[in-house]
């Protein structure tokens, strides 16, 4: 076998022969890896099958990495791994990345030890030592997988980039690579993911809108329908690029540490500039106060969806920063809709 399977099948199912991976990444795979980051759809299904993988040549000496089953995981760590023999130990993860799974708890003791059994691990090596991604040790209980495995857990580098130094240390990180660095550049990759589903939601808001505003005894008017949504959808725009991507890009920089609260700020400034911009938000005040009111809530909320993929949170701090969110959202939600009435209404006044 040249490459990992697609399809996720039950572990129960493999034998013990151990499928064949090199480091090298094809052009299916760069392109799968862009599609990761712009298609949920696509990323929840792009699995590897669990089980034992040899890559390279590995001998009984060689170390043995374990990673997620989620397939883009797989293939950093493979291509990471140029010109290297080891065994890697892909554990059912459901699909999901190593980070969250062991959040979730499927990256875990009790799936790390079913592996290693359906792979028949130890009978292929004479060392005992696994090497786990340290973004998952939060899942992963050592003491018992040592107590019935044999197998002691060492616990690799965040980045895959710096496996090879790694190994070549004699399996010793230094503090460069304990550290957890979630840069311009990191962020930048996962905008994509939040903002491709914001700009749904939008298109489908201004579709509704558009025909609310069109209209008629008559049919739909294309020009009033235009006419009228025009302000909204451009409310819309700005409250998705301030929300869904200035936010994450910048997020360091924005004060204070609620991502609703940074949302909410870039938000705020963007629907200043819209309104700055067009004489026909200040010209009706329904309009502007809407404007106002609904562009930076919903900013804010697209910041706070972006929790889940940030290092700069915790699980305990969303939940709290919700708890303190959603009334506002739920109150501006009411009074947006409000507002929304009465700039239909008002708009359909003047014609």
């Amino acid at each position: 076998m040249n490459s990992v399977d697609q399809k996720s099948k039950d572990s129960g199912e493999l034998d013990t022969a151990a499928a064949q991976l090199t480091s090298s990444l094809t052009l299916a795979d760069r392109f799968a890896a862009v599609m990761c980051r712009i298609s949920n759809r696509f990323r929840m299904s792009y699995r590897a099958r669990p089980g034992l993988y040899a890559l390279g040549n590995p001998d009984k000496d060689s170390p043995v990495l374990v990673t997620a089953n989620y397939k883009l995981s797989l293939n950093i760590l493979r291509s990471s791994m140029k010109d290297r023999n080891a065994w890697i130990l892909v554990v059912d993860t459901k699909g999901i990345n190593v980070w969250c799974a062991a959040g979730k708890g499927t990256f875990c003791t009790k799936e790390i030890l079913k592996q290693i059994n359906l792979s028949n691990l130890s009978s292929r090596i004479t060392h005992r030592q696994l090497i786990l991604p340290q973004l998952g040790a939060s899942g992963v209980n050592a003491a018992r997988l040592y107590k019935e495995s044999g197998f002691t857990s060492k616990f690799g580098p965040v980045r895959a980039s710096d496996i090879t130094n790694y190994l070549d240390s004699g399996n010793s990180a230094t503090p460069e690579m304990r550290r957890v660095r979630f840069n311009f550049t990191d962020r930048a990759k996962l905008v994509p993911m939040e903002a491709i589903p914001a700009l749904k939601m939008v298109a489908l808001f201004s579709l509704v809108i558009a025909v609310l505003f069109g209209i008629s005894s008559e049919g739909i008017m294309f020009r009033q329908a235009i006419t009228g949504a025009t302000p909204l959808v451009f409310a819309g725009l700005t409250a998705v690029f301030t929300g869904s991507i200035l936010t994450p890009l910048f997020l360091p920089v924005i004060p204070f540490r609620a991502f609703t609260i940074k949302g909410f700020i870039s938000g705020s400034l963007g629907a200043i500039a819209l309104v700055s911009f067009a004489d026909v938000y200040r010209n009706n005040p329904f309009l502007l106060l809407l404007c106002l009111i609904a562009v930076p809530l919903f900013s804010s909320y697209l910041s706070f969806l972006f929790t889940g993929s940030t290092t700069f949170t915790s699980p305990s701090g969303v939940k709290k920063e919700l708890r303190t969110a959603w009334p506002l959202y739920l109150t501006g939600a009411g009074i947006s809709t409000i507002l929304l009435v009465s700039v239909l209404i008002k708009f359909r006044g003047l014609l």
